[in-house]
């Protein structure tokens, strides 16, 4: 007969045996180990999320700064722009004050005092000659003439089936020619004695500092009679006496242009001939440093 041992101390939970206590730690041994990895996993997921969050921070923060220093860098742009405008006004009004300051100084040497001129040909006229009426001429003022437009450039003839080609731009008509402005014209007449005394006085002419020499040339020289004649006071006393007859005259007449040279290169003439005034204003407008002095003049300090 066979007889069945059953042991219930296996059933009860605070007891178990040594063999069942090691399995059961070996279990939970192993439980630990396989969570390691999802640990590992979750750590480098965190620290790449910080690392994102602290890299998108730091962006976000430069581009704060960035766009601060931006609009700081405008403001400074425009004001500069406003201050430059303002020097671009400032210039072109000074350039136009200074165009005008030139224009009027050129004006002043252009001129050439009529008294100092007169003064020349009183000096160079020699004896025996003499001047009777002294014209000038003012130069007519030449016509504009328009410049005519260039002639349109011949197009090829479009062949059948081709895209029409864009039109061309009309030429700009080219600017008419400045013309340069003429000198007045001085005619000289008079009477002489001789033709030799006409000859010397029209030389004489053409070395005055006034007037063009190229320019100056003998017009007419006739020989008439003496329009003069002889009076006495008391006729009646000598009765019929025969007068005499002067003897005859040429009647000359010289035509010149006046010289383009300046009046600052005429300052030692106009000094010379007592033209003081125009002499006294350019100096002081070289001396402001609006005119020029001629070449080879030391400019005074």
């Amino acid at each position: 007969m066979y007889s069945l041992d059953i042991n219930f101390l296996n059933d009860r939970p605070d007891y178990k045996p040594v063999a069942a206590a090691k399995s059961s730690a070996k279990k939970s041994s192993g439980g630990a180990k396989d969570q390691l990895p999802l640990i590992g996993a979750a750590l480098f997921a965190f620290g790449i999320n910080a690392a994102v969050m602290g890299a998108w921070w730091w962006v976000t923060n430069e581009n704060t700064n960035l766009g601060t220093e931006q609009a700081s860098l405008d403001q400074e742009v425009a004001k500069l722009n406003t201050q430059a405008n303002a020097i671009k006004a400032i210039n072109a009004e000074t350039d136009k004050v200074t165009a005008e300051y030139k224009a009027l100084a050129g004006v002043f040497d252009q001129i050439k005092p009529w008294s100092a001129m007169l003064q020349d040909l009183s000096v160079r006229t020699p004896a025996g000659v003499q001047i009777a009426k002294i014209e000038q001429i003012d130069p007519s003022p030449s016509p504009v003439v328009a410049a005519a437009p260039p002639p349109p450039a011949a197009s090829p003839a479009a062949s059948p089936g081709a895209s029409p080609s864009p039109a061309s731009p009309t030429p700009a008509a080219a600017p008419a020619p400045v013309l340069p402005t003429q000198a007045a014209k001085i005619v000289i007449s008079g009477v002489a004695s001789t033709f030799a005394q006409v000859n010397d006085f029209m030389l004489l002419v053409q070395r005055s500092p006034f007037f063009l020499n190229t320019d100056t040339k003998l017009v007419a020289a006739t020989l008439k009679n003496n329009p003069a004649q002889v009076q006495l006071r008391n006729q009646s006393a000598l009765g019929a006496v025969e007068l005499p007859k002067l003897r005859p005259v040429v009647e000359y007449k010289i035509e010149t242009t006046l010289s383009p040279t300046g009046a600052t290169e005429l300052l030692p003439e106009l000094r010379s001939k007592q033209a003081d005034g125009l002499a006294i204003r350019i100096e002081t407008l070289q001396e402001k440093g609006v005119l020029e002095p001629p070449k080879g003049e030391v400019k005074k300090p």
